[in-house]
């Protein structure tokens, strides 16, 4: 019998010549990507795991028995109960995006599979397409349980078929990043810049954070996942280096255009979770910190290495790194019940924790959230009083990311305009005005919520759009955590929250 390294690179590279169609007709550049080259200058392409299918079963058998035995020890409904409330609604929140980012993913990878131009390439685009499939699974069969519990776990299925704000907004830009992409700018986009850089910060901290706050299902769950992001992830290096061989302009505008898209995003979902939906007695370091060690630090080295230079708005994401997932979680508060998760007013004690993280802006901020106090001490606490603390005008989207115009600070907005072809644009930055300018066509037909609305696709009574549109209910739709009962409020007590 042959040894492994005998065989596995034979088994690994298995391109050909072709006779009787020309290269361009079986490896179009529309579907495999610019710069399209002939298969000469890929056959060297190669990634670290080198891994036989085999492996790779074997592999994801044991990671599964592990998952499974974890939600066996302590991933059932008891152990869940018992965790932080604040916690609970950002592990809703998270259960719900995954699967419908990794569901995605599995198209893209199997655009790789199939006009990948090496075969290397194409079977570890396979076996990452086999990933996304195992991720998606993981939360539907965690959290599944919850749902009997908690109506608002349902969305942990039922998100990804909504036409909620914020599942319009995830997949517009998934289903460019994955669905409506080229096989390298997927790889470079996905394999490089989200999950080199991002995913690591999502996977690897929040996986902390969840350690330090009890939750070892979850800790075990995007621990799992990052294991196979770490393998796939490797996909992308050797197809940015062939890209910088040959058009490095490209290479840059690649990572200039999805560093941005994904940060808006991600921002959000892990800002949300480490500097306001972790309790704070277990908040080791802020957002801002793990993005300074993981983004900052490790993932502009990657670029050094590459003779990548930093995006070109890179002070204006310095700046954004101290303000915009505040702004948009105090929006996600006063427009709470277009989310299917809680969300709190912080405390005097967390608003003290964010102003020493974030002293920058955090002035402007405070002034944001003593509004909403007032309001809750003028109304008083209890559910029957949650819409009189709520927003009653339609925010506004920007027209590329469909994310709420909230860069910029509560005293200057970054939003600006663009009229093109006869059509007025709102952005909610200047990247994000740069990237549509760039790709027009892409982007110039997809209508943000409140063009739905103007055009009668919506309607705009908010109950109707709740219900109707959004697909939320009353018991699903989110809320105040504790219904405006706080006991700092009433001036009984100091930095604590009744439960």
């Amino acid at each position: 019998m042959l040894k492994r390294e005998q065989w596995l690179h034979l088994a690994r590279k298995l391109d050909w010549e072709y006779s009787y169609v020309r290269e361009e007709e079986v490896f179009p550049e529309v579907i495999s990507g610019h710069p399209w080259l002939p298969h000469a200058e890929w056959q060297e392409w190669e990634e670290a795991f080198k891994t036989s299918y085999r492996e790779y079963v074997d592999n994801q058998y044991e990671k599964d028995s592990a998952v499974y035995a974890v939600r066996d020890a302590v991933g059932r409904l008891k152990d869940v109960q018992k965790l932080a409330i604040p916690w609970i609604n950002g592990l809703k929140m998270h259960a719900a995006v995954l699967p419908l980012a990794e569901f995605t993913g599995v198209t893209g990878n199997l655009r790789g599979a199939r006009f990948g131009r090496d075969s290397a390439w194409r079977t570890m685009a396979t076996f990452g397409a086999l990933d996304e499939f195992r991720h998606t699974q993981i939360p539907l069969l965690l959290l599944h349980e919850l749902v009997r519990w908690d109506a608002q776990f349902d969305w942990t299925h039922k998100f990804h078929h909504t036409n909620n704000w914020v599942a319009i907004a995830v997949r517009h830009l998934f289903d460019e990043l994955t669905m409506g992409q080229n096989a390298i700018e997927f790889h470079i986009a996905t394999n490089v810049v989200l999950e080199t850089g991002f995913t690591n910060l999502q996977f690897v901290g929040l996986a902390a954070l969840a350690d330090k706050a009890g939750d070892h299902m979850f800790e075990k769950m995007v621990t799992s996942i990052q294991t196979d992001e770490a393998r796939h992830a490797q996909i992308g290096q050797p197809v940015l280096a062939t890209v910088m061989k040959h058009d490095p302009a490209y290479a840059q505008y690649l990572l200039d255009k999805w560093f941005w898209r994904n940060w808006l995003l991600i921002s959000i979902l892990t800002g949300f979770s480490m500097d306001y939906l972790t309790p704070l007695e277990q908040r080791p370091y802020s957002f801002k910190e793990f993005m300074e060690e993981w983004i900052i630090d490790q993932f502009v080295r990657t670029l050094d290495e590459f003779g990548l230079k930093k995006p070109w708005y890179w002070d204006t994401f310095l700046e954004e790194l101290e303000i915009y997932h505040h702004m948009v979680y105090a929006s996600a508060y006063t427009y709470r019940a277009t989310l299917w998760f809680d969300c709190a007013v912080p405390s005097p004690a967390e608003r003290k924790w964010l102003r020493q993280k974030y002293p920058k802006y955090w002035d402007s901020m405070a002034a944001v959230w003593e509004q909403i106090e007032e309001r809750w001490r003028k109304v008083g606490p209890g559910s029957e009083n949650e819409m009189a603390v709520h927003g009653t005008t339609m925010v506004t989207f920007c027209d590329l990311c469909q994310l709420v115009l909230c860069n910029g600070t509560p005293r200057k907005n970054a939003a600006n305009t663009l009229v093109s072809n006869g059509r007025k644009y709102i952005f909610c930055s200047e990247p994000c005005r740069w990237i549509f300018l760039q790709e027009p066509e892409r982007y110039a037909n997809h209508q943000e919520v409140v063009k739905r609305i103007l055009t009668g696709e919506a309607p705009a009574r908010l109950p109707d759009l709740l219900t109707k549109y959004f697909q939320l209910t009353p018991e699903t739709w989110g809320k105040d955590m504790y219904s405006g009962n706080y006991e700092w409020l009433s001036g009984k007590t100091t930095g604590t929250v009744s439960e």
